[in-house]
């Protein structure tokens, strides 16, 4: 399979993407640079990573993306927060009981004593001049006064005045008995005063203190004001009468709002998440194979085959390819669930499922291992010709000698410079080319020295992707 976006890095490293999704997702994890350089084969142009069309498309689309994404969580925050106000009642918390159902009022009237018949006549003749009176005193109920409060009002209403209470003469306050007295001067004809009433027998003394017959007039602003507060209290909330320090160390954090479950990303269907898995598992193999370095251009030349010992980073490149093909072989399946189980959460496949899901994959792709096999098994052979070669050629040095060639090449790849000084060395010199380029050159292999690198990625992607 050829690949369709190349990267070249500012330190000449390649890469190849065989589709455009692998190609989005590698720009979209910020790997690309700004100074690498991209080959699109589409249009077969080279093109720096600031100008390229293809990347500043992509790169627009998750910039939309991400505002997209935040706009929508926005919204369900809006949503989540109106939902958790409580239904019924006003902000006032109306709807419970209104202070005129609140029996606030106080009797501050002294507790009747034992009366003489002279006192009993006084407190009938008083009751009768109450009765014909057009007018209450007003003063004759300041402390048994109630008070109400319409709902949605700021104002106190005064109740309407309860009939007055019979009061003793000599128990009541002066003030009463002096007014019941001119009334009886003053107003005509008198009523005559009728026969005493039976005296009633005195009730067993409480065991209480006697109050005096004035001394609870002197409590009657506490009373009102205690009334008032109360009836603000119910109607504007217990808010109103509680103290900051207590309502800072009392009130509850209110729960926060639990946002609606997010959509899925991909279908849940078997091949849609296979095929997020299977994307998934070459970008990891891609980023573990990103560190090899290109196999220098003097591998197989004259000068080389003649000095090796002065080239030994041609075999520490050849190590490197053969370790870290190693353990991308070992480590297969581990990246394979990760892209899995990523793929399962694209999907918001229920946990009830995954694991079924998940085992049935993993045994797929066991069962294609064999294709992938093939190509490690191939970059591992030429990764241990190109160190074997290497050695022997060390153990032969000086017996090898370099001859630039003039005129035209005589081969393509590699152009031969280099000849045995003897039969042993020119026998040695040619198992070990034959062994090299054997290879090279067999079907499935690079088929040029300077490709091995990018034969790396691609084999493998083929062996995925079939």
């Amino acid at each position: 399979m050829s690949a369709r976006f190349r990267i070249r890095t500012s330190h000449g490293q390649e890469l190849s993407f065989a589709s455009y999704d692998m190609f989005s997702e590698f720009v979209r994890s910020g790997d690309l640079s700004p100074d690498d350089v991209v080959y699109d084969a589409a249009t077969k142009e080279w093109a720096s990573a600031r100008t390229h069309p293809v990347v500043l498309q992509i790169e627009l689309s998750a910039e939309d993306a991400a505002e997209s994404e935040g706009a929508a969580r926005s919204e369900e925050t809006l949503e989540s927060e109106s939902e958790a106000v409580p239904a019924g009642g006003d902000e006032f918390g109306s709807g419970g009981a209104t202070t005129a159902e609140l029996p606030i009022g106080l009797d501050l009237t002294p507790a009747p004593q034992g009366l003489t018949p002279e006192e009993e006549s006084a407190v009938f003749v008083a009751r009768m001049e109450a009765e014909r009176a057009s007018q209450i005193d007003p003063d004759e109920n300041v402390g048994v006064q109630a008070f109400t409060m319409e709902q949605g009002s700021t104002s106190i209403i005064e109740a309407p005045r309860q009939p007055p209470r019979e009061v003793p003469r000599g128990t009541a306050p002066p003030r009463v008995e002096q007014q019941a007295r001119e009334r009886e001067r003053t107003q005509q004809p008198r009523w005559e005063p009728q026969p005493p009433l039976p005296r009633a027998e005195p009730e067993p003394p409480k065991p209480t203190k006697k109050r005096g017959g004035g001394a609870g007039w002197k409590y009657a602003p506490f009373v009102i004001l205690v009334s008032v507060l109360a009836a603000a209290g119910v109607y504007f909330g217990p808010e109103l009468l509680e103290s900051p320090a207590a309502a800072g160390t009392d009130a509850e954090p209110q729960a926060p709002a639990v946002s609606p479950a997010t959509p899925p990303l991909i279908p849940s269907t078997e091949e849609a998440l296979r095929a997020r898995a299977r994307e998934r598992f070459l970008t990891a193999t891609q980023a573990e194979l990103r560190d090899l370095d290109q196999v220098p251009e003097v591998w197989l030349r004259g000068v080389y085959l003649a000095a090796p010992s002065d080239y030994s980073a041609v075999r520490a490149v050849w190590e490197e390819y053969l370790t870290t093909i190693r353990e991308v072989r070992a480590r297969d399946d581990e990246r394979y669930q990760a892209a899995y189980v990523r793929a399962l959460d694209d999907a918001r496949v229920a946990d009830s499922v995954r694991t079924t899901r998940l085992a049935t994959a993993g045994a797929v792709f066991r069962a294609a291992a064999p294709r992938r096999a093939v190509h490690y098994d191939r970059v591992e052979a030429l990764a241990l010709a190109a160190i074997q070669g290497h050695d022997a050629l060390v153990r032969a040095e000086g017996t090898i000698a370099y001859q630039p060639a003039t005129g035209p090449a005589v081969s393509a790849d590699p152009v031969i410079e280099a000849v045995g000084r003897s039969r042993e060395a020119q026998a040695l010199l040619d198992q070990v080319l034959d062994l090299i380029l054997g290879h090279v050159h067999e079907v499935g292999g690079p088929g040029e020295t300077a490709n091995v690198r990018e034969w790396v990625w691609d084999g493998l992607l083929d062996a995925v992707a079939s």
